[in-house]
C-alpha cells in the first residue's frame, strides 16, 4: 500500500493519477493455480464485485462494475483494476492485483468522468477502515472462486454490471452499435446481442461505452 504513486498505470497503458495520502493505492498477490487461460477473468470478477459492493456498504450508493475493469458510482469512475498475470504452463501461478480507488480526493481537474467516496458521502473516510472493508468482500468471492462456485461469481457480476441486459449505443471497431450486452465471458470476452438478433463477442478496448 502506498498513499502516493507518480507512474500509476490502468489497462493498455493509460495513467492513473492520485493526491498524496488521499486514496487507496494497494496491490495484492494472489495465489491462482486453479485458475487456467480459459476462465482466468473470473478473478477479475471477484476484485471487481467485491470492490463495487465493498464501495456501496460504505457510500450507501449504487455503484456498477464497468468491463473491463472499472468501479462507477453515478456513472462516474470511482476506481480501477489492473491484474498482471504469471503463467505456468496453462495453469496460472500467481496473480499481482492492482488496485486504486478515490477515497477522499475531491478534485480532479478537467477528469469530468471521476468521484469519490468524499464527493459522495461529503466526509473523509480513514483509509485503514475502506481498505478492511474491501478485503473483507474480496476474501469472500475468492473462497467461492476456489470451492468452483463460478455460477454464483458470473451471475453476481453480470447483476453489478454497468448497462448489463440494457439496450445502449456502443463505439466498436466498425462503428456505432445499438445492442444490450448479454454476457462477459469467464474468458474476459464481452457478448452483445445486437438489434438484428446477431451476437457478437468483442475483446477489450474492442467496445466502448458511451455514458
Amino acid at each position: 500500500m502506498t498513499h502516493f504513486q507518480t507512474e500509476g498505470r490502468g489497462q493498455r497503458g493509460s495513467n492513473w493519477n492520485s493526491e498524496p495520502g488521499k486514496n487507496l493505492l494497494f496491490s495484492l498477490i494472489l495465489n491462482g493455480h486453479f485458475i487456467n487461460t480459459e476462465n482466468y477473468f473470473l478473478l477479475s470478477k471477484v476484485i471487481a464485485i467485491g470492490i463495487n459492493e465493498a464501495l456501496e456498504e460504505i457510500s450507501g450508493a449504487t455503484g456498477y462494475v464497468k468491463w473491463p475493469n472499472d468501479i462507477y458510482i453515478n456513472e462516474k469512475k470511482i476506481g480501477g483494476i489492473l491484474i498482471e498475470n504469471q503463467w505456468k504452463g496453462n495453469l496460472l501461478e500467481a496473480a499481482i492485483v492492482g488496485v486504486g480507488i478515490n477515497v477522499n480526493q475531491v478534485n480532479f481537474n478537467e477528469l469530468d468522468n471521476a468521484t469519490s467516496l468524499a464527493l459522495i458521502g461529503v466526509k473523509n473516510y480513514d483509509l485503514h477502515q475502506v481498505l478492511n472493508k474491501v478485503f473483507h468482500k474480496m476474501e469472500h468471492y475468492y473462497n467461492l472462486l476456489k470451492k468452483g462456485d463460478s455460477k454464483t461469481i458470473n451471475d453476481t457480476y453480470f447483476n453489478h454490471l454497468l448497462f448489463g441486459g440494457r439496450w445502449r449505443v456502443f463505439n466498436s471497431k466498425s462503428g456505432k452499435i445499438q445492442g444490450k450486452i448479454i454476457a462477459v465471458k469467464e474468458n474476459g470476452l464481452i457478448e452483445v446481442l445486437l438489434r438484428s438478433k446477431q451476437k457478437v463477442t468483442f475483446e477489450f478496448k474492442e467496445l466502448e461505452f458511451i455514458l
